[in-house]
Formats: C-alpha cells, structure tokens, sequence
C-alpha cells in the first residue's frame, strides 16, 4: 500500500488543493453481473466539472486470481461511463495500487504488467465526465467477472479531483466516423437493444469530427454483439439494423455507397492488428467474379468513448445487389418455385439439419448445415425437404466410388468454377476456418442455374498468422484436414473433389490465371499498402486505444510479434508471398490452356478465345477462316454449332450454365473456356 500512498501524494502535489474521496469493495460474482461499488459525495467544491477543475484520477485495488476475467468502468452521477479496462493480464493476479490518469498516465494500462501498481491510461477518457455536470451525486465503480472458475473482491477505491482536468474526448477522424449512443444501455449478446447512431464522411481530405451532423446516416438502429469467438473480445464486434424514425420498421438506407439494405456488420479491428485481412479476401473474390461483402474502414465512438477501427460492412443477404438469387417466397412449395433460392451454412450448431454422414474417426458427430436464408423460423416444410435432399443426393454422389463420373457423380450438381476459387482464396490464406464454419453456399431456381454454388468467402481474422499449427515454410493443405480436428467438423467435400483430375486441373487453371492479374504478389501488395496508407492516423489511435501490438491477441500467434503497425502489414506481405510460391510449386493439377486466352495454332492458323472466363460474348478469331465451330460441355454435349465462315466469331453464351466448356474450330478442339 506504500506505492499506493505515494501515488495520493504526487497527485495531490500536481493537481494541487485536490480532494480525494475513498469507497469499500466487496466480493465479486464469479462469471456472474456486473457489481456496483459507489461513493456518495456532498462535499465537492467546486461542483461543477471542466477543465479548471474536475476528475483526475481514479485508484483501485483489487485481489482477484485471474485478471483477464475483469472489466471495470466508472459511472459518473450523470449517468457518463468511462471504461477503465477491459480483461487484461491473462491469468495474473491483482490489481494493486492502479491508478487510472488521462494526464499523469504514462502508457495505456494494456501493455502494464500484473498487478498494475502505477499510474495508468485508462482505455477510456477520464475527461468525458468533466462535461459541466454536477459532481456531487453517487459515483459507482463497476466491475464484472466474465469467465468462471477464478474469485476476487474489490478491496477500496478512490475518486481524485484537481484543477487543469481533462476535457471531454473530441475526435477527428480522416476515415468514416461512426457515432453510436445507447442511452445509458449496455449493448447485449443474443438480444438486441434500440440506439441511435450517426455516420460521418466528409470526403477525401476532410475531417470528421464527433460533433459534426451525420451526413451519411443519422437515426434509429436496434445493435447486438454478434460473433462466436470474437464476441468475447475486449473490443466488441455488432450487428445493427436501421431503422425508420419510429422504432418500429426496419428501413433500407444506403450507406458508404453500399447498396440499400437495413442489416449491417460493424466488425472490430481487433483480432486482425492489419485491418486488411478480410477486406483483402473479399476483394480478390470479387476479382475472381463472384460476390464479396462491400465494406469500408471506420472508426467508432460508443457513448463517447472511443473504441477503435472497425469494419462497418454489409450482411451476407439475398438480393439483386448482393448474393443473386431469385426470391423465396413462403407460397413457393412446388415445382420450378420450389428449387430456388437458398443460401445455407456450415458453422457452428443452430437451425438446420443433420447429414447422414459422420467421419469414420468420430462416428458421433455428424455433418450437419444451417438455414440462412430462408431462416430456420420462416423456411417452409416444403423448402426444408428440398435443399435437405439436394444436399443429400450432391453428399451420397461425392461418398460414392463414382464420385468423379462425369454424369453420375459430384460434379452435375455444382458449380465447379465456385467451388475452385473458394479452395484457392481459402488455401492461399491459410484460413483454417475456411472448411470447417462460417462457410455458405447457395442456389438458385433451376431455370437459372441448378447447380449449387460455394460462397461468399467469409470470415478471415485467422488466416495469414504465424500460429502454433502452420508450417514454417507455409506448406500443407487446409482442404485435407482431419474432420474431427476442430471445433466443428471439417467438411470434406473439397478433398474429395480433388481427387479427380478434371477439378484439380480447373483448380490448377484458375491458379494459373489470376496469378498473372489480381493474385499477383505486387498487385496484393500495393493494396495492402494503399490501405495501410488510408488506416496511418486511425490506426495510431486504434494501438493507443488497444495496446495489443507486440503481445498477443485473438488469434493464438507465435513469436516474432509484430511492435509496430507497420511490421504488422510487412509480415502479412511476406506470409502471402511464402504461402503462394509454396502453392505455385504444388498445387496439383495441370492447366493445358491458360484461362485468361485459350490460345492454339492449327496448321499454319493461330485460334484465340477471349474473354475467360466469359459471363456473355465470348469471341473466337484465328488468322485463318473459320468454316465450323462447336462449344461442348464437360460431358461432351455439344450445346452450340455454327458454320460462319470467317475469321471472328461472336457467341452469346449468357444462357448457358456456369462451369468449364471446351470449342472446336475447323474440328480442333480449344482447350477450357469457363462460364460465369
């Protein structure tokens, strides 16, 4: 207790004539509701709060034998909370003369060592209270036990008032602001709470500032914490959905130029000390042609405080601007309506059904998928038979010898050129989630297309780390993992499709391809650095915030860590560059025609097919005239024949499925085009 007197002391002899009023403790409840410690304080003169005199300094001790399980905040009379920290210090114990000062305060209380004895940044602003309230009132010490097992109790503390205090927090912020206020209500998880939030951008090379009108959206939202894993975080990630003026009617606003929708993502930044990883994936997926979550970086305010970059993003949905697929309306029970559109899950246990197939290592534990769209509430008897059986029957061809029979087996079902770049962006990531959960699939009314697509990608926070289970030299399959080697099941459908050659060789294409475009590694750089340009100022606040550089975090990492921002965005350079040269030299499979121009010289004519893949006009020249011309698809069904007689050829193959197609000009047949 020394250390702690002496701290009373320099405070009193900076601040001046301060005044210091003490509070008891008691015990904590083990994984249980936050507990409440107040002071009842009469005698404060001045009363009011501001700069020339107000809070200054907090002070607790605290004996509890696992710090990590902690949270405490300090509730001021009017209601304006300030987080103090947030499950720090892991498994150590105690809190022993921690101070809490947002002017005396030498380093955020983060990268302190148990038990904390010192002067400290708090996480938040002390200064927020110091807005013009009346200081005399009850002041409360909040402090909450998250996890079970290990005890403690709050032993004192103390309130510190001087003169020069801090003043409220203002941000400027050169990314997006989001601004949320909850009235004094804590953000659940699994229910929802209503809120107002605001969200700033005054374009490239203006500020935005907290107070500033919020000029992309300014209104009522109902929030919940969302996540798995990363809901246990000490940096939050939310679900939110917008809605009308009333409260009542979720409304479909534009926002951050993403297309109109109400429910929105804002992903937390703390799990992924970049911020790039997901943005990155998303964005080479949409290269490859396929849908990937809209996002834009930002930065949060909650109820005043600042909470650091986030991802505010857009919902895995069902419309025209998102996954595509054609209405499924409860009144859809038969025929052609019936068999679209679904978008389903593989993740963790919810609504859903149960495959009939469990891995021969863990016989108990089936493969089992989730409704996403229609939802488990709304799907109806019909619409659940169907995508049950669809999968069923794509399940029964892919664990049958026949798996790789062009007619009988997995591939009549799929659409393989999906299923190929969810393998690669999955692979070159090394993101071991990626076959195991958070993974969708789709399909649409079977007038549009009948086979079952994988995707979109999501979910990358893991992936591109060293961790206790990736290789050194980055080398290895995820696809082929033991299904019984996680939180959830494996899914093996990938490992068995490469076991035939014709995916293998469509994967290898693929590869091939986008290795030349946005696969290559100074394309891939010069995105991670232009967004590390982009976060240089927000990400400076976020580690002052967050003080989580160096140590680890989220994601179990092996050393070297990362000290600085800038060595966290060149060690995810160098992680994807080992990982695709490993795969430039392994992947298995051969491409015979490159995908971006199929290319092939007959006689003395030289034949080019362009674009591919190809979503309508697909052209074909040679240097010699072209007297026939068929397209066939991988079963060799001839699905166009014409005689143009010249030396360019236009064909409009808009209606033909996704997947591979093979032309013959003059009976020389032109290796693989793909569909889209």
């Amino acid at each position: 207790m020394k250390k702690f007197f002496f701290v009373l002391a320099l405070v009193c002899s900076f601040y001046g004539n301060a005044q210091t009023f003490s509070g008891t403790g008691g015990s904590i409840p083990d994984a249980g509701p936050a507990v409440n410690f107040t002071i009842s304080l009469s005698g404060l003169t001045p009363a009011t709060l501001n700069h020339t005199h107000g809070l200054v300094q907090v002070c607790i001790n605290i004996n509890h034998t696992y710090d990590g399980d902690l949270e405490a905040k300090l509730v001021a009379p009017d209601g304006t909370v300030v987080s103090l920290f947030t499950n720090i210090g892991g498994g150590d114990d105690n809190f022993t003369g921690t101070c809490f000062d947002s002017v005396l305060g030498t380093a955020p209380i983060g990268t302190g060592v148990a038990p904390y004895t010192g002067v400290y940044l708090p996480e938040g602003c002390l200064g927020n209270i110091n807005n013009g309230q009346n200081g005399n009132g009850v002041w409360t010490l909040q402090v909450k036990d998250d996890a079970a097992v290990d005890t403690g109790s709050v032993i004192d503390w103390s309130i510190t008032f001087g003169a020069d205090a801090p003043i409220p927090f203002v941000m400027a912020s050169d990314i997006p602001l989001v601004v949320l206020n909850t009235h004094g209500q804590s953000i659940p998880d699994g229910s929802k709470i209503f809120a107002n939030m605001k969200i700033i951008d005054n374009g490239t090379g203006s500020l935005n500032h907290s107070g500033d009108p919020g000029n992309i959206y300014d209104g009522n939202i109902d929030i919940t914490i969302r996540g798995a894993t990363s809901a246990f975080y000490p940096q939050k990630p939310y679900g939110l959905t917008t809605y009308k003026s009333d409260s009542t009617t979720d409304s479909n606003v534009v926002i951050l130029n993403m297309p109109s929708e109400h429910d929105w993502i804002l992903l937390s930044g703390y799990n992924d000390k970049s911020f790039i990883r997901n943005t990155l994936m998303f964005k080479l997926f949409n290269d490859m042609g396929h849908y990937a979550t809209r996002s834009r970086h930002c930065e949060l305010i909650l109820n005043g405080e600042y909470e650091g970059v986030y991802i505010f993003m857009e919902k895995i949905k069902r419309d025209s601007n998102r996954v595509n697929i054609s209405k499924l309306r409860s009144i859809d029970t038969a025929g052609l309506e019936l068999t679209g559109g679904y978008i389903f899950e593989h993740n963790y246990p919810d609504s859903g059904w149960t495959s009939a197939y469990a891995p021969d290592s863990c016989t108990s534990r089936f493969y089992d998928y989730q409704y996403n769209y229609p939802s488990g509430a709304s799907i109806q008897p019909q619409q659940r038979g169907y995508i049950e059986q669809f999968v069923d029957t794509l399940e029964n061809r892919l664990f049958s010898p026949l798996f790789a029979d062009p007619v009988l087996g997995y591939r009549p079902k799929i659409n393989s050129t999906s299923f190929a770049d969810y393998l690669i962006c999955n692979e070159m990531s090394w993101n071991i989630d990626g076959f195991k959960k958070s993974m969708f699939f789709y399909k649409n009314k079977d007038n549009h297309d009948s086979t079952l697509h994988a995707g979109p990608i999501w979910d990358f926070d893991w992936s591109m780390k060293r961790t206790p289970w990736t290789p050194a030299d980055y080398s290895g399959w995820t696809y082929n993992a033991p299904p019984c080697s996680g939180d959830v099941l494996y899914l093996p459908w990938w490992n068995i499709m490469m076991g035939d050659t014709v995916f293998q060789n469509e994967v290898r294409c693929r590869w091939d391809f986008f290795r030349e475009h946005s696969f290559r590694s100074d394309s891939i750089n010069h995105y991670i650095d232009s967004m590390a340009f982009l976060l240089n100022n927000a990400q400076q606040r976020h580690f002052a915030r967050w003080a989580v550089l160096g140590i680890n975090t989220g994601t179990p990492e092996v050393p070297p860590f990362s000290a600085s921002y800038a060595e966290e965005t060149d060690t995810l350079k160098s992680i994807i560059q080992q990982r695709m040269n490993w795969m430039d030299l392994n992947l298995p499979g051969h491409c015979y025609t490159p995908l971006g121009v199929a290319q092939e010289k007959t006689g003395t004519s030289t034949i080019v097919c362009y674009p591919n893949p190809v979503h309508q006009l697909l052209t074909v020249s040679a240097s010699d005239q072209i007297n026939s011309l068929s397209i066939s698809d991988v079963f060799g069904r001839v699905v166009f024949m014409g005689n143009p007689a010249s030396v360019q050829v236009q064909v409009d193959v808009a209606d033909l499925a996704s997947g591979v197609y093979f032309v013959k000009v003059n009976e020389v047949e032109m290796k693989k085009f793909v569909k889209q």
